[in-house]
């Protein structure tokens, strides 16, 4: 039967991104619909024939010298969609009109050895309008050839408002009118959340479309001497959203990706039982990228003033007059020329051009019966370059002052790759056998690059704002004067910089395996492992007129700085275990044990050790139905935060509980049957859940204690040489370190059940339901008690409060925390992907109205539905994303 195509919430990164519309249709067309697939049964219910071998089974027809099987099933959808669009185009994408459903084509010379093609097989689906399109083709003819062509194309659209939205990391959501005479003023010039274009829509989102296309030729397939040609091209172009730090303005761009590969391939089998291979490849890739500011929420600087682009997050005006805090917002569609955050124009643009060839030797051999052999080695050497980059920007970055700044310059980069790989196997007996396993990798990526980088700097260089950077700002190329004052003061530098990266590796697996019986199999191995990341990050030379005093020094030469090559080791070892156990012939049981330790890890939160346990079991009861289930349990940890500031000191306070590093599990549980008694009845049903719990300590700066509700904890010690770089990620004296453990737990269920009925010898009916059910909570506990953090905020949950928003004292120019206690240190973070229920049912029918002709409809619904109360409205700062969908799809499937 045909069924809709749907993805699971759970198979996406983070939860998708909605923008809130509605795209309904009338409801008598789907009444019309089900109607029809109710009915249509009832017309052929009289029409039992004997049970007997498949009538849609055909044998085809004769053209000329050939035996020809078709089938073509075309049709058409019609959807109702209510509620977020964008999350269903995320998840689904399925849409009216119609489609070419699927399309079979199987073409056979009756005479064999005549002819062009021994056989000829074409299947394609989803054309006309799916998000998912694939045609395939295989020719191939004894001897002489074997071709297989592949062609797909995906829609991908993606937008999941959490993913990347600072607003949903940063307070200033709401920020109300201004404070006169120590009173507030009603939120009536309030900007909300549901007055940005980021409520609805993830800055990150993307809506591309991939095409991709393998040809893949086979000379001589079955002679001594194989050749093997093949081309491959992925090209992928569309939208991209993304956002710039400094000032978290949106940013837009319409990207393009193409990666083209040839392969020359060759086979030689000289000695029985033997083959060795050679492979030569050719990638060439090419990467167009072109950022430029999005104005998606216009505004004005002040009134008739230039046009602006505000920040995703807002800070507060930290301008303050007569001891009253200014409003970031003045009136709807401008922004006060006082404040000091805002962007005229930005771009961003640069070409990649990379070129790896890559030759590959391999072999397999079993010459020796009670010896298999199998080995390959690869290397490349390819060259990645960044040509025409340059990055401009015109307005102001409170942070650092500037008015404008460009970067521009070259970079080159190459890649310098070895593999190896060997294995080999020797039988003792039939039930006794020792394998060895070894891999080896190494990699380097040398790189270069000359940055020219110019700043310019508004006269006004202390208490600066937005109204008064200067008009072509000290000659940056690019800038328009948009009739401000005069230019201010430059700063430039060039820069030469040498980067290198790269990693070596080697892995040795030795496995014994033991096979008394059919019914009983062991193996127990050992793995030891050796990680190598290397890293240098060298300043060769730099030129640079600096900023001094209000004046612009002279041009200095810096010395080299950095050059010392870091490396990382890790020594893994490993044990392995497992065992098949058949207790009947119809019962099989499986488990395989992994036990792994390493000295090291590359980061905080990789695992140090690590056990992972899979159990699984397949028990045919009868010939009409089996059942099976699994256990897979996955426990982690790592010892960093024992030597955080150094050998044997703990990452919190002395008088804290120790830390011991990111601990986790992860544990699934599976069951499912298949019940098919008789022909006309069938069910399949299966059901996992998926625990995961992580707790991870952390040192986290918070803006100062105050906020902290209940009295704030003692600070992290300070360190400062672990790590040692960069040096920014070490605890400063004058910051305000809180101790955290970050306590992350998930719970999903997932389960599906489907039902398939011939209640006549023509009709088919199928009805399936798919649930996915997540509940869990992502807390931040305090280190000392362990009780969840809690700051203080305004009634919008802004932390400190905004001045002028509810629950925000000022008194002068002070600001409190706020009167309001909630969950921290985000009072305003969702809960993502961990409260949603997703419920799909599909309900369809079958029905061969003549031979070879067959009627199918079906009946899709989805819901997707956010769970989570943990906000109140005044605080969302994201649009809930729930929909709810219902889709017909009717076809016709004619096929000989």
């Amino acid at each position: 039967m045909t069924t809709t195509n749907h993805i699971s919430p759970q198979l996406l990164l983070s939860r998708r991104g909605p923008l809130q519309g509605r795209c309904r249709m009338k409801d008598r067309y789907l009444v019309a619909v089900s109607a029809l697939m109710l009915l249509v049964p009832s017309l052929v219910m009289g029409q039992e024939l004997k049970d007997g071998a498949d009538d849609n089974a055909s044998i085809g027809r004769v053209w000329g010298n050939y035996t020809v099987q078709q089938s073509v099933e075309f049709g058409g959808r019609i959807t109702d969609t209510s509620g977020n669009v964008q999350m269903y185009d995320t998840l689904v994408d399925l849409h009216g009109g119609p489609r070419l459903l699927g399309q079979e084509l199987t073409i056979r010379p009756i005479t064999r050895g005549g002819g062009f093609f021994d056989s000829l097989y074409m299947n394609s689906f989803g054309f006309g309008g799916d998000p998912d399109n694939v045609a395939r083709l295989r020719i191939e003819k004894s001897k002489w050839y074997n071709f297989v062509a592949l062609y797909r194309r995906n829609k991908n659209i993606f937008n999941d408002n959490l993913f990347a939205n600072p607003l949903t990391l940063n307070p200033g959501i709401t920020n109300c009118s201004t404070v006169t005479g120590g009173a507030v003023n009603p939120c009536t010039a309030a900007f909300s959340p549901q007055a940005n274009y980021f409520y609805t829509n993830s800055p990150h989102q993307q809506a591309t479309t991939r095409n991709m296309g393998d040809f893949n030729l086979t000379l001589f397939p079955q002679s001594v001497v194989r050749v093997r040609l093949g081309f491959a091209r992925n090209d992928n172009k569309g939208r991209v959203d993304s956002s710039l730090e400094d000032v978290n303005i949106d940013l837009t761009q319409q990207s393009k990706w193409r990666s083209d590969r040839l392969t020359f391939g060759v086979d030689v089998r000289l000695l029985p039982r033997t083959t060795l291979s050679f492979d030569q490849f050719f990638e060439r890739d090419k990467v167009d990228t072109a950022y430029v500011n999005n104005p998606v929420n216009p505004y004005t600087l002040g009134v008739g003033g230039p046009g602006v682009s505000i920040p995703l997050y807002f800070p507060p005006c930290s301008v303050v007059v007569g001891g009253i805090p200014q409003p970031y917002i003045t009136a709807p569609g401008v922004l006060n020329p006082l404040c000091n955050t805002g962007v005229f124009g930005y771009s961003r643009r640069t070409n990649v051009r990379s070129f790896f060839p890559t030759s590959q030797v391999s072999f397999q051999s079993n010459y020796f019966r009670k010896l298999d052999v199998t080995g390959s080695g690869t290397y490349s050497s390819g060259n990645s370059k960044l040509l025409n980059y340059n990055e401009l920007f015109f307005g102001l970055v409170a942070r650092t002052n500037n008015t404008a700044f460009q970067v521009s310059g070259p970079g080159n980069t190459n890649r310098v790759s070895g593999s190896a790989d060997l294995g080999i196997t020797y039988h003792f007996t039939r039930s006794l056998s020792i394998s060895d396993k070894f891999h080896w990798l190494d990699w380097r990526d040398p790189g270069a690059t000359a940055q020219l980088t110019t700043n310019c700097f508004s006269n006004k260089a202390t208490g600066e704002t937005l109204s008064t950077p200067t008009g072509a700002p000290c000659g940056v190329p690019g800038i328009s004067t948009l009739g401000f004052a005069p230019a201010g003061l430059t700063a430039s530098s060039l820069n030469n910089y040498n980067t290198l990266e790269g990693e070596r590796r080697y892995f040795n697996t030795t496995t014994l395996h033991w096979t008394p019986s059919r019914l009983f199999g062991a193996y127990a191995g050992y793995r030891y492992g050796r990680r190598e990341l290397k890293t240098n990050f060298l300043e060769v030379d730099s030129t640079t007129s600096t900023l001094a005093g209000g004046l612009i020094g002279p041009a200095t030469v810096g010395n080299p700085s950095g050059g010392d090559l870091s490396t990382d080791r890790i020594n893994l070892h490993a044990g392995l275990f497992g065992i098949v156990v058949r207790p009947t012939n119809a019962w099989r049981i499986n488990i395989d044990t992994e036990l792994q330790s390493g000295d090291n890890a590359f980061t905080e939160i990789a695992p140090r050790h690590e056990q992972r346990v899979r159990a699984n079991t397949v028990l045919k009861l009868n010939r009409w139905s089996s059942i099976n289930g699994g256990v897979h349990f996955i426990e982690s940890r790592n010892d960093w935060a024992e030597n955080f500031g150094g050998f044997g000191v703990n990452l919190f306070p002395v008088a804290y509980p120790r830390a011991y590093g990111t601990q986790s599990h992860n544990r699934y549980y599976t069951v499912g049957a298949s019940l098919k008694p008789t022909q006309r009845v069938g069910v399949d049903f299966g059901w996992t859940y998926m625990d995961q719990k992580f707790s991870i300590p952390a040192c986290m700066v918070l803006s100062s204690a105050t906020i902290v509700a209940g009295g704030a904890p003692a600070r992290c010690p300070v360190t400062t040489n672990q790590p040692s770089d960069p040096v920014q990620f070490n605890i400063t004296a004058n910051q305000f370190t809180v101790p955290l453990t970050q306590a992350y737990e998930e719970n999903t269920h997932t389960g599906y059940a489907i039902l398939t009925v011939r209640p006549v010898h023509r009709v088919t009916l199928h009805v399936g339901y798919d649930l996915t059910s997540t509940n869990g909570n992502d807390k931040w506990l305090r280190a000392d008690n362990q009780s969840p953090l809690q700051v203080l905020g305004d009634a919008f949950g802004n932390s400190p409060g905004i001045p002028g928003n509810p629950g925000t004292v000022v008194t002068g120019a002070t600001t409190s925390a706020g009167s309001n206690a909630f969950l921290g240190p985000f009072p305003n973070q969702p809960l993502g992907s961990q409260v949603f229920n997703w419920h799909v049912l599909n309900a369809g029918i079958g029905i061969e109205v003549a031979k070879g002709i067959m009627f199918k409809g079906n009946y899709g619904y989805y819901d997707y539905n956010e769970k989570e109360g943990n906000i109140s409205p005044n605080q969302l700062v994201t649009l809930p994303r729930n929909f709810r969908a219902n889709m017909g799809t009717l076809a016709l499937r004619y096929s000989f």
